[in-house]
């Protein structure tokens, strides 16, 4: 799971490329919904390069990189371009903010962290 959470901040800061999917998710109001509103949805598809690692990361690795992958994403710049989400296109750091806050939410509640 912490490989996956980190690998998903990467991908957030645009050091990991993740292809794009077409889907629904990509226009409003769905995409607000999806963000904001709804809750976390379980068992939803991931992309492939959010899984890649999983079974090679290392636990102690992984929790260590945590803190500096979260910094990271966290301190870019305010004019830092910013990738397209492979589900949801292009987001404002605002929702990357808040997507990835969710989803590191929901993995540590699954794992009860």
């Amino acid at each position: 799971m912490l490989a996956h959470v980190n690998d998903a901040l990467r991908m957030a800061t645009g050091e990991l490329p993740v292809a794009p999917r077409k889907l629904l998710l990509r226009f409003a109001p769905l995409k607000q919904l999806m963000i904001y509103v709804l809750p976390f949805p379980k068992g939803v598809a991931t992309a492939r390069e959010l899984l890649a690692r999983i079974d090679q990361a290392q636990f102690a690795q992984e929790t260590a990189a945590f803190p500096a992958e979260l910094e990271k994403f966290a301190s870019r710049p305010a004019d830092a371009p910013l990738p397209a989400h492979p589900a949801f296109g292009p987001l404002t750091r605002r929702a990357w903010g808040v997507l990835a806050y969710r989803h590191v939410d929901h993995h540590f509640r699954q794992f009860g962290v």
